[in-house]
């Protein structure tokens, strides 16, 4: 009873976390990406000056509301397009706070982008010398402003740091969190950092160079990635601002919003622009400001961020979210861990001796599309680096169905040689004991029943079918029973199920309870009414094209 309690006091605590009386907390910061100063002559490098010194009393937020004041400038990396004195003069020119329309009228806090660390282009002289001023030049900043306490914490090797305005917690981790190319990982700094100041449910802000758009992603480590989100579903992450894409853009993350700013200049997709964002009290607002000409008129353009603080913590796991045909999506099982979906799909095919993912057959024998490539490999990883669980936390295995489209018993076969070497990783029957692990795959399609009923050792289950209930067959063999949607209800999603199939549907589900099983239904309609319902029914596993859709009717 003790435990339930404290239970209940912690959720009492996070719930108020955040949690401002009205007209206490008024914080407006202007996040800018991707500046690349170059030599003269300018026209961007002070359009975007002009028109950030013009926000107060003229952008208006999405909600009609004028800015009123700027609090600072955050600069989400890529200052310098080339690493030379006199392009850091001119930065300094414009981003250095002081007088004139040409230069900057709010404290500016600056990142490192690729371009600020990476070897220059066109073959300029000395680069590590020039580079070395960059960093000089930030280490300099950052040093005076520790002193003035206008900054609360340092890393010294990565140059991240921290920051107050208000009661918000912001962080400037400079191009990742978990770099080590030119320094020493700032992840265990970023940990200490906010533990010391956001462990009350302080509203915080993180900004860093990449973003998690299908380009920019592939630049940022997956461990470093994931490392990074683990240490931040535990605090009020008010907003997630990047840049490096070029683009005005809001991908999601493991549930994150991650607003990517556009770059400084006018190209294809218009003039340049940068962030404005608003926290007043508990509301939260995010809105792309691009400027029309070097007079500073300004416009407000999408995207727009919209959200209530406080943002509750991302540790829930959506244990009966399922990634149906998962390999489909722009980053098989990634999209899905980052939803924090417990169960995805995948369809196999035996070629040449290997085991391939693909709906229809695979014509290009490329290894990135081999079973052990795609899902297998990425998931150990994953579990090696969270002490054991795909999820840290989580109170059950992960779930991988594969569906064999090709000979059953051949290909379990192949898939168990291919599968040896991450055995114990998988949940098992070990001489008929079941051993829980990480991971519990069980197969559909072509099963391979006669083999799998016969094996006392195994570490690979079945995926059972209505007419396979109430025959003796035990959990330890088909854990999980799916059957087809259309074969048994005409309800489409919309209106109401009629009571007769609704009566049905409970019985089928009552009846794979009874014998500890679950239940999955799959070939149902693609609609929000029909995945509402088997949540609302007690389906097990919710099988979905559409992760997000899932994901917001889950939260």
């Amino acid at each position: 009873m003790v435990k339930y309690i404290a239970l209940f006091f912690i959720l009492v605590v996070w719930a108020g976390a955040g949690k401002v009386a009205c007209g206490q907390r008024d914080v407006t910061f202007i996040i800018a990406a991707d500046l690349h100063f170059d030599f003269l002559p300018e026209t961007d490098q002070y359009y975007h000056v002009v028109a950030m010194n013009r926000v107060p009393g003229h952008f208006v937020m999405p909600d009609g509301e004028v800015i009123s004041r700027v609090d600072g400038v955050v600069i989400a990396g890529d200052i310098f397009d080339r690493s030379r004195p006199e392009i850091i003069d001119l930065y300094r020119q414009r981003y250095e706070r002081g007088e004139g329309e040409r230069r900057i009228h709010f404290p500016v806090y600056p990142g490192l982008g690729n371009h600020d660390l990476d070897v220059a282009k066109d073959g300029a002289p000395n680069n590590e010398e020039h580079l070395q001023l960059i960093k000089n030049y930030l280490d300099s900043l950052l040093a005076v402003r520790l002193r003035n306490g206008e900054i609360l914490n340092w890393h010294p090797s990565s140059r991240s740091y921290s920051w107050n305005a208000g009661d918000v917690h912001f962080v400037h981790a400079q191009r990742y969190a978990g770099d080590t190319s030119y320094c020493e990982s700032n992840l265990e700094w970023l940990k200490a950092d906010l533990q010391t100041y956001a462990s009350n449910g302080e509203p915080v802000v993180y900004i860093q160079h990449y973003g998690t758009d299908s380009w920019a992603i592939e630049w940022w480590p997956r461990e470093a990635r994931e490392e990074l989100f683990d240490v931040l579903d535990k605090y009020n992450v008010a907003a997630f601002f990047a840049g490096h894409t070029h683009i005005a853009m809001m991908p999601e993350y493991r549930g994150y919003p991650i607003y990517e700013v556009n770059n400084a200049w006018k190209d294809e997709d218009g003039n340049g622009s940068f962030a404005v964002l608003r926290i007043k009290d508990d509301r939260v607002t995010v809105a792309s400001c691009r400027w029309k000409n070097g007079e500073g008129e300004l416009e407000t353009v999408e995207p727009v961020l919209n959200r209530t603080l406080p943002v509750k913590a991302r540790e829930k796991i959506h244990y009966n979210a399922f990634s149906h045909n998962d390999y489909w999506r722009r980053r098989p099982l990634e999209d899905a861990l980052s939803y924090r979906f417990n169960c995805v799909e995948a369809d196999l095919w035996l070629i040449d001796g290997d085991v391939y993912v693909g709906h229809s057959k695979p014509f290009f024998r490329r290894a990135a599309r081999t079973f052990e490539n795609m899902y297998l490999k990425p998931l150990v990883a994953r579990i090696e680096a969270n002490g054991g669980k795909v999820y840290p936390g989580s109170d059950r295995p992960f779930f991988l169905m594969v569906e064999f489209k090709s000979d059953a018993e051949e290909l379990y076969r192949v898939l168990k040689e291919k599968m040896e070497p991450y055995r114990k990783y998988f949940c098992s029957l070990d001489e008929g004991e079941y051993r829980e692990g990480a991971v519990l795959l069980f197969i559909s399609g072509k099963r391979p029943m006669r083999v799998l009923s016969q094996e006392q050792s195994r570490f690979m289950f079945l995926d059972g079918m209505i007419r396979d209930l109430g025959v003796g067959k035990p959990t330890t063999l088909i854990p999980v029973v799916s059957d087809h949607y259309s074969r048994y209800f005409t309800w489409r999603g919309r209106g109401k199920m009629p009571e007769e199939e609704y009566r049905k549907m409970k019985e089928i589900l009552d009846k794979a309870h009874g014998e500890n099983k679950l239940f999955r239904w799959w070939g149902e309609p693609e609609r929000k009414a029909v995945k509402k319902l088997f949540l609302e029914i007690g389906v097990d596993l919710v099988g979905t094209d559409d992760l997000k859709m899932l994901r917001k009717l889950l939260e």
